[in-house]
């Protein structure tokens, strides 16, 4: 890639010859957008045009370590706390700060094009007008799950590429395209996130008033935004803006209608699109099972996959008893704590989820714990923990602050390996804290599950990587913590 923003529908061109040979079993005939060949931005157009956006955000890969946005969610994790990375092929650099923070880096490159080919091909679909017979629900339908998707994409660069909103509205960030490139288009400098985040939430609106009277018609569907998805949407840029009373409003609304897993043999897998928590996710059939490669990193029980993503023995202790979740845990291959969360199907193939509706009960829970409600606060973190086998939250004594704490805790319980390790430590301006074990911890010998369901004595393996590669101490608002822009960019774009 030695070109830039500017030129990334040519850039596209390859990628979207290859969509239109591989048929998809969820898509629309041939995903492909305006520049493929014979397929014209035009209404009747639109649809197919959202499909190869979702289809190359979701599909595209450099490596096999990098296919899709899952291979984004990953690295977000692993660069965090939680995640103790068995040093296999794919993400060991993530976990050392290693990569995308590397102007240079093949990740780098990849996770910023992976963004701007998709907001380019929303663009495409958003810049089409209809009128008379053309101006179908189907074509604005379409346009509004395109408005929803951009909006998506932007939230993920205006959380990477800086700091958080709250610490600095008029920080620049990224370039904000809302028009289709050419090989003309004159590349932009970097918006402040103030710029990025009044667009982000122009395009939820536009979605949301499209995307009225839309419903999915089956499961397989779920890849295609709906009114719950943008309402999520609205959830997380509120929560990321501090308007804590919006979030937690559009967060309620959002998770009407999704009920919440009960038992530890329904949780475990998560691979299925069909889930009732699942509010939107992109669907993988054998025909089409790119992205499915991403569970070689994350299941930790396959046999010959990499089992790379394994868990700090000191994140189990933060669960308590009763919890559903706790029957995830187990000792395995070398002396790893697994978490056997996520698990690939027998067909090679696993559906990838994207949002839920435990995601929304905790955003109002800490929308409504910073907006100095903690009697509404614990209702919605309520019906989580029930759903997971707890008592109600007790909240004699507590602080805001420690129920705050307590809030984003179950964050992570509840969202391990899901793609928000990272975001929610820039969020919240907090610092990674990776505790090695001690002498006394690391000397103890456990029963670890061996492939073919044996069982071998080791002792425990924790966080072996505890401060960032130049020695220092892991701190809030680091510059390890953000993705760079490539280096191809900003070798080609002047107002960068």
């Amino acid at each position: 890639m030695n070109t830039s923003i500017k030129n990334i529908a040519i850039f596209t061109l390859g990628l979207l010859s290859v969509l239109s040979s591989c048929s998809g079993d969820f898509l629309d005939n041939k995903p492909t957008d305006s520049v493929d060949a014979g397929i014209v931005p035009v209404p009747s157009n639109a649809g197919r045009i959202f499909n190869g956006a979702w289809y190359n955000l979701f599909e595209y890969g450099s490596t096999y370590a990098n296919i899709g946005y899952r291979a984004l969610m990953l690295q977000d994790d692993m660069m965090a706390d939680d995640v103790v990375s068995r040093p296999m092929y794919g993400f060991n650099s993530s976990y050392q700060f290693n990569d995308v923070v590397m102007p240079a880096n093949n990740r780098t490159a990849f996770a910023w094009y992976l963004m701007y080919k998709t907001i380019d091909n929303c663009n495409t679909a958003i810049s089409i007008t209809a009128t008379g017979d053309d101006n179908t629900a189907d074509f604005r339908y379409s346009q509004g799950q395109a408005y929803a998707l951009r909006a998506f994409c932007y939230l993920h660069l205006a959380q990477h590429y800086q700091f958080t909103y709250l610490k600095n509205p008029a920080a620049p960030a990224v370039p904000l395209y809302t028009e289709p490139t050419t090989s003309t288009t004159e590349p932009k400098g970097k918006a402040t996130l103030e710029e990025i985040y009044t667009q982000i939430f122009k395009d939820l609106n536009k979605a949301k008033e499209l995307l009225e009277g839309y419903v999915r018609p089956d499961d397989n569907s779920k890849f295609k935004p709906n009114s719950s998805v943008v309402n999520g949407l609205l959830a997380r840029a509120y929560l990321l803006t501090g308007q804590w009373s919006e979030a937690a409003e559009a967060a309620l609304e959002a998770a009407k209608g999704y009920s919440l897993m009960t038992d530890a043999k329904t949780y475990m897998g998560f691979n299925d699109i069909s889930n009732t928590e699942w509010m939107w996710g992109h669907p993988q059939s054998v025909s089409q099972s790119d992205a499915s490669y991403n569970f070689y990193y994350i299941d930790v029980v396959t046999p010959d996959a990499y089992n790379s993503f394994m868990a700090d023995p000191h994140f189990k202790d933060t669960f308590e008893s009763g919890d559903i979740r706790l029957d995830l845990f187990q000792w395995m291959r070398e002396g790893y704590l697994g978490y056997r969360k996520f698990r690939i199907r027998a067909d090679q193939t696993g559906d990838i989820v994207v949002m839920r509706s435990a995601e929304m009960y905790l955003i109002a829970a800490e929308a409504l714990a910073r907006d100095g409600q903690p009697g509404e606060a614990v209702k919605p973190l309520n019906t989580l923990r029930n759903a997971r086998g707890l008592a109600d939250y007790d909240l004699t004594g507590k602080t805001q602050n420690r129920l705050v704490d307590d809030i984003l805790l179950e964050r992570r319980r509840e969202l391990w390996g899901e793609g928000f390790g990272i975001t929610d430590i820039l969020r919240t301006q907090r610092s990674v804290e990776r505790v090695p074990l001690t002498k006394e911890e690391a000397e103890k010998k456990y029963d670890c599950w061996q492939q073919g369901d044996t069982y071998k004595e080791y002792n425990p393996e924790g966080h072996w990587f505890t401060s960032f590669p130049d020695g220092t101490k892991f701190v809030p608002n680091s510059v390890y913590y953000l993705y760079a822009i490539p280096e191809k960019e900003t070798n080609a774009n002047p107002n960068l």
